[in-house]
C-alpha cells in the first residue's frame, strides 16, 4: 500500500463497469486499501473492448489500477457471510447494483450498518431508489438520453441525433460519488456514525451540466460559441468566445476587413465573418506561427488535435500523462494517469489491475485470519472462485 493521503482506509468495491470501479481506482490511488468484490460472471468491462482484447480490457485496466481482488459468488449463503465479514474489515463500502438488488445479496445498507456502524456507504444507481424510474437501467447511452444531452448535442450543433462518444454519466457520477465519499468518511471520523450516501446518475448528470442556466431561460436560449476555424494547411483551430466577441478582437487584431455590407442580415453576417476568419488563418505560414500570433493579441485558443496526438504529443510527455502499465499478459499497455498532483504524496497506482480472484487468499488470511484449509473449503464449494 503507498503512502498517499487515505493509506490508513480500506475500501470494499462491489461495483462494476465504470461509475463506481473509478471512485474506487481514485481511492486506491489516494493510498487506500481497495479490495475489489468481483462477481463469478466477471466485470463487464472485461467484455467491453475488441475480441482481441477482452479478459484484462484496457477499459478494465484503466478503471481498476492499484485494487485487490476476491472473487465471491454472493448467491450463496457462504458468499454474503464472507462478504459482511469483509464489511467489518472495512472503512467503505461501495456499490452500483439497481436499486434492491444489494438487499436481496445480503449486501444492503441495514446489514453493512449492522454488521459495522462505523462503515461508510456509497451507492450509485441511475435514477434514484425512492423513485418512480427506480427500475429502469443505466448505461451511459440511456443516461444521456434521459437527461437530454443527446438532443441538446443535436439541437446546437445542427448535425443529426446520434449518441455522446463517450461515458460521460458514468465519469460525472463517478467525480461525485468520490466526492461524496469523502465527505461522509470525514463525517464518520467526527461522528463515529457512519452513513449510506446515494447517488443518481441522473441527478450527476443534470446537476453537473453548464448549459442549464441557458436551457431554463424563458424562452432556452442557446449558447452561442463558434465552431473550430478551418485554417486550411494549418488545420482547424478553436477560438474561446461567442462569434461576435471573436470576430471583434480577431478583426482589430489583425486588420480584418468587415465583409458584410451594411444591413446585411445576422446569419450572412456571421458566415461571411466567419468565411474571413478563415482565409487569414489559412494564409499564416504554418500551424504554430497561426496559433502563436493569437496568443500574442491574448485570445484563447488551441489547434484542434485528435484524441491520440493529445494523449501522444510533446505536451503529453511533458505533463506525464500516460503510464506503462502491467498488461498481467507478460507486457505493458499504456493508460492514462490521474490528474491529481500532491506536495508532500505521490499519486499513482501500487498494483496493476487484478485478475478475478487473485488475491482471495492473500486478503482472506490477512483480514479474516481464515486458516489455509478453510480457504481451500470454500474454493471447492464454489463460494471463492478464480480466473
Amino acid at each position: 500500500m503507498s503512502g498517499g493521503p487515505f493509506a490508513d482506509v480500506r475500501v470494499l468495491d462491489f461495483s462494476q463497469v465504470l461509475a463506481g470501479p473509478y471512485t474506487a481506482r481514485i481511492l486506491a490511488e489516494f493510498g487506500a486499501d481497495v479490495i475489489k468484490v468481483e462477481a463469478p460472471a466477471g466485470d463487464l468491462t472485461r467484455l467491453i473492448a475488441p475480441k482481441h482484447d477482452r479478459g484484462q480490457s484496457g477499459l478494465y485496466t484503466w478503471a481498476n489500477l492499484g485494487k485487490r481482488n476476491v472473487c465471491i459468488d454472493l448467491s450463496k449463503p457462504e458468499g454474503r457471510a464472507l462478504a459482511l465479514d469483509l464489511v467489518r474489515a472495512s472503512h467503505v463500502v461501495l456499490e452500483n447494483f439497481r436499486p434492491g438488488v444489494a438487499d436481496r445479496l445480503g449486501i444492503g445498507w441495514d446489514a453493512v450498518h449492522a454488521a459495522n456502524p462505523r462503515a461508510v456507504m456509497v451507492s450509485v444507481n441511475g435514477f434514484g431508489s425512492d423513485s418512480s424510474w427506480r427500475d429502469h437501467g443505466a448505461f451511459a447511452p440511456t443516461m444521456h438520453a434521459a437527461t437530454g444531452l443527446i438532443e441538446y448535442q443535436a439541437r446546437k450543433s445542427g448535425a443529426p441525433m446520434v449518441n455522446l462518444p463517450d461515458a460521460r454519466a458514468d465519469l460525472t457520477t463517478s467525480l461525485h460519488a468520490t466526492i461524496a465519499l469523502l465527505a461522509a468518511l470525514r463525517s464518520a471520523e467526527r461522528t463515529g456514525e457512519g452513513q449510506r450516501v446515494e447517488i443518481a446518475m441522473f441527478d450527476a448528470v443534470l446537476g453537473s451540466y453548464p448549459e442549464t442556466p441557458f436551457e431554463l431561460l424563458d424562452p432556452p436560449e442557446i449558447r452561442e460559441e463558434p465552431p473550430p476555424y478551418d485554417g486550411g494547411a494549418n488545420g482547424y483551430v478553436a477560438v474561446a468566445g461567442p462569434p461576435q466577441h471573436v470576430w471583434a478582437v480577431i478583426a482589430k487584431a489583425f486588420a480584418i476587413e468587415d465583409p458584410a455590407p451594411p444591413g446585411t442580415d445576422i446569419p450572412t453576417k456571421a458566415r461571411l465573418r466567419h468565411a474571413a476568419i478563415e482565409r487569414w488563418m489559412a494564409a499564416q505560414p504554418s500551424r504554430e506561427a497561426l496559433v502563436a500570433a493569437l496568443e500574442c493579441e491574448r485570445i484563447a485558443c488551441a489547434s484542434v488535435v485528435t484524441l491520440r496526438e493529445a494523449l501522444t504529443g510533446d505536451f503529453a510527455r511533458e505533463r506525464e500523462i500516460l503510464l506503462d502499465v502491467d498488461d498481467r499478459r507478460g507486457g505493458t499497455r499504456p493508460v492514462t494517469r490521474l490528474p491529481y498532483r500532491f506536495s508532500g504524496a505521490e499519486v499513482r497506482a501500487s498494483r496493476p489491475a487484478p485478475r478475478r480472484g487473485e488475491h482471495n487468499r492473500e486478503v482472506l488470511r490477512e483480514l479474516l485470519a481464515l486458516s489455509p484449509d478453510r480457504i481451500a473449503t470454500l474454493e471447492s464449494a464454489k463460494v471463492l472462485l478464480t480466473e
